[in-house]
């Protein structure tokens, strides 16, 4: 049985890229704020009712595929990308710190 590129596509980005981590993220900082793990059953729940979640934002990411046109940025466009980007990065990391 061969499996099609979209069914390949949508596993891997939408149900294992996108569902798993963050099923996993939420067991983790559900973990860390409370300090012991939920019961299995809810922990087996969100990770099903995510990966179950990643097949429409894997859907949705197989029907944009391919159609922005990519532009060269200047240098400047570069630097100012790199720049929000850790800036945003450090804010996060204030806040994860800083509040929890």
């Amino acid at each position: 049985m061969q499996i099609s590129e979209k069914a390949r596509f949508v596993f891997l980005w939408g149900v294992l890229g996108w569902g798993f981590p963050t099923a996993l993220a939420l067991v983790l900082f559900d973990w860390y704020k409370t300090q012991h793990f939920d019961t299995p059953i809810r922990i087996v729940g969100r990770f099903v009712i995510f990966m179950a979640c990643g097949i429409p934002f894997g859907l949705y990411w197989w029907s944009r595929r391919g159609t922005r046109i990519p532009r060269e940025m200047t240098r400047a466009q570069q630097i100012g990308r790199t720049v929000l980007f850790i800036g945003l990065m450090l804010g996060l990391l204030f806040v994860l710190f800083r509040y929890l």
